[in-house]
């Protein structure tokens, strides 16, 4: 079972009310399973493209993002296989921030728009059954390049209702700064848990 690193961070959330540091909540599980669904889905769809993932992603004035994966291609000496080759190219990589919502899609909105700041793409994962509500609204979606997908965890199925095309992020100089947060928790076992 894949491990789905978090970043290590001060965190505000373990604040709120009712929350018990080290205790998942249902929000947190749904993250972990909708992250796994992901990456299997584009490892399958896209076999050359590398992954990296980090679950509360912190970035200053733009709030924790749930979710965010960094994917981008790994490059292929010539003459060498694929695992043998270690360089790296990073300049084409895209940066997707998820906001991962059970129920109060208005909040997420907002939430994943916060995001449009250091992503390269910022997106809305909601239950499926509960993106009803938020289809009848996909014009305020697409206006502000927020995507909308749904996540049927029992099966494992991601449904892209509407997904934006990459764009510059609103404040270029962030979008570093969440980009070595997940490759760092990504590659430093240290940072590993699971919930």
């Amino acid at each position: 079972m894949r491990v789905i690193p978090r970043v290590r961070s001060h965190q505000p959330e373990k604040h709120f009310p009712g929350r018990s540091p080290g205790v998942p909540t249902g929000e947190d599980r749904f993250t972990i399973a909708f992250a796994r669904s992901y990456i299997e889905g584009l490892a399958l769809k896209d076999p050359d493209t590398e992954i990296a993932c980090a679950r509360q992603v912190t970035v200053n004035g733009y709030g924790i993002a749930d979710l965010v994966a960094v994917a981008w291609r790994q490059k292929t000496a010539p003459g060498k296989n694929r695992a043998a080759s270690h360089a790296t190219d990073f300049r084409g990589a895209r940066i997707r921030a998820f906001e991962i919502k059970l129920s109060d899609w208005r909040r997420g909105m907002v939430q994943a728009h916060r995001y449009r700041y250091f992503a390269d793409v910022a997106i809305l994962v909601l239950p499926e059954e509960r993106c009803a509500s938020a289809l009848p609204y996909m014009d305020t979606f697409r206006k502000i390049h927020v995507g909308l997908w749904g996540y049927d965890a029992a099966s494992g199925r991601i449904l892209a209702h509407y997904t934006p095309r990459p764009s510059v992020p609103l404040a270029p100089k962030y979008r570093a700064h969440a980009f070595q947060q997940v490759l760092h928790a990504a590659r430093a076992p240290l940072f590993l848990e699971s919930a």
